[in-house]
């Protein structure tokens, strides 16, 4: 690294220390540092390889797979479920039926919009690929993939990953300088075609403007917590820990921010992205693509820029499919040939190795969440321990044996997990409002009344803790009345 560029890099490390210490809840911090970790990882890994030749037979075969599910979920799947799954009073079955009765698929993602830029990433690599096809059966393969793709993208009925597409396929037209009438009307009409008919299949939402007034009340809650706290920021992870203090009655409630540069600008405050914008000019030259007109860096160029569209509208990068796609993009822009290979493999099966591990503690604790949701207490618990002997900071698990323990009316067992929480995340409104009905049931009422308190102030748009806190004030308040023996 050149002498400007550690300049630059001590005060940016400096910043990311400060952002940690201000962070209310460090597990999170270290979670989402280490995700991008593994992102700038994966990067430096992959730009020492040309991946032309094994993406173009990869992303043909999963391509196939995934359009061909998104066709089934739609024509099969959806329509058993309906059939097969009885409406009952279970949050899961009804969170289940109402996604299968809005008709947007989202294949094994899990989100229509996330997988319509999926779609969109797809379906500008397919017709890049269309317009390079030497052969007529393999012509005939990526216009059956494109139409396919297309179908999927409607299906997925995502404003955004229409227009992400747009701007992708009119960039690579225009760096490929095949950009002309013979290619730019059909183009336009077929995307506008699209666009219609998506705007047709949710023409309620699209009539009172619902996409856009969730983004809008999002981003004005970022802004608000940018400017809490502009210089330190609320630390890396820490939005959703901290987005209920800016959020205002009547606004849609969210833990995102639906645009990537306001939330990752929340949590990091402005410091860190102004060093990490300088060390980017400072690397200007050596990061200028070269070749720019060869057909292969226009591709991942023009998908990049649809990823980047992306973050406008959603969380982007914070998405694994969406990071990994952005590292894989721009490694074939800045190729780099390196003698760190081995190092650089390590250090990625490491981060690595440390986000399986997290996912699959997560994947019990959901399981976990299910079954006492379902009220087995003891499928639920063994969940959570094995969700806990993975990642012991897990707090979703954490509050969910509390919760199996207050059920059970074991008080001290569940006070013991909430103390945990509250040591890891001091304002927690789950545990705070579990500590004070504890404290209640014990007969501890101004406890309980400073405990409810805390819950209410973190959420006060939640009615359950509104409710709780005028409950015990109430009756601390009648006790404080009766008269004294």
């Amino acid at each position: 690294m050149k002498r400007s560029g550690w300049i630059i890099f001590i005060p940016a490390a400096f910043f990311f220390i400060l952002n940690f210490a201000v962070s209310s809840v460090k597990t999170l911090f270290f979670s989402r540092f280490i995700y991008f970790l593994f992102l700038i990882s994966l990067f430096f890994f992959l730009r020492q390889f040309s991946l032309n030749k094994i993406l173009k037979s990869t992303l043909g075969g999963v391509s196939l797979i995934i359009f061909s599910y998104g066709i089934i979920q739609k024509f099969v799947l959806f329509p058993y479920y309906l059939k097969n799954i009885t409406p009952e009073k279970d949050f899961y079955i009804q969170a289940v039926l109402t996604r299968i009765k809005s008709g947007r698929i989202f294949a094994i993602f899990t989100l229509p919009t996330l997988y319509a830029i999926v779609c969109a990433l797809l379906i500008l690599f397919i017709f890049h690929y269309l317009l390079k096809s030497a052969s007529g059966i393999e012509r005939f393969f990526w216009s059956f993939l494109l139409i396919l793709g297309l179908g999927n993208l409607v299906l997925t009925q995502s404003f955004g990953g229409i227009l992400c597409l747009s701007a992708g396929i009119f960039l690579y037209l225009i760096l490929s300088r095949i950009l002309n009438l013979k290619f730019l009307v059909p183009t336009v009409m077929v995307l506008a075609l699209f666009f219609f008919l998506i705007t047709g299949l949710r023409f309620s939402e699209a009539k009172k403007m619902e996409p856009v007034k969730l983004r809008m009340s999002n981003w004005a809650q970022a802004i608000r917590m940018i400017g809490a706290n502009l210089y330190w920021g609320q630390g890396l992870g820490n939005y959703e820990s901290e987005i209920s203090y800016f959020t205002y009655p009547g606004e849609a409630r969210s833990i995102y921010a639906h645009n990537f540069f306001l939330q990752f600008t929340a949590e990091s405050g402005i410091f860190i992205p102004f060093f990490i914008l300088a060390l980017l000019f400072c690397y200007r030259k050596k990061l200028k693509p070269r070749d720019c007109k060869k057909d292969e860096k226009t591709l991942y160029i023009s998908a990049f820029l649809i990823l980047l569209l992306y973050n406008l509208i959603d969380i982007g990068f914070y998405f694994f499919a969406a990071g990994i796609a952005g590292a894989i993009c721009l490694s074939q822009v800045y190729p780099h040939r390196s003698k760190n290979i081995k190092l650089n493999a390590v250090v990625l099966i490491f981060l690595s190795a440390f986000l399986l591990a997290e996912s699959i503690s997560d994947t019990f604790q959901r399981r976990g969440e299910y079954r006492l949701h379902r009220k087995d207490y003891i499928e639920a618990e063994i969940n959570y321990k094995k969700s806990l002997a993975i990642n012991p900071f897990n707090l979703r698990a954490m509050m969910g044996r509390s919760q199996i323990y207050y059920d059970k009316t074991d008080y001290s067992r569940c006070e013991y997990y909430l103390d945990k929480i509250r040591e890891i995340y001091p304002d927690s409104s789950f545990a705070n409002a579990l500590k004070a009905k504890v404290a209640y049931e014990q007969r501890k009422y101004c406890n309980s009344l400073y405990f409810i308190r805390t819950a209410y102030l973190k959420d006060r748009l939640r009615d359950a803790h509104k409710r709780q806190y005028e409950l015990i004030k109430n009756n601390l308040q009648a006790e404080l009345a009766k008269p004294q023996d």
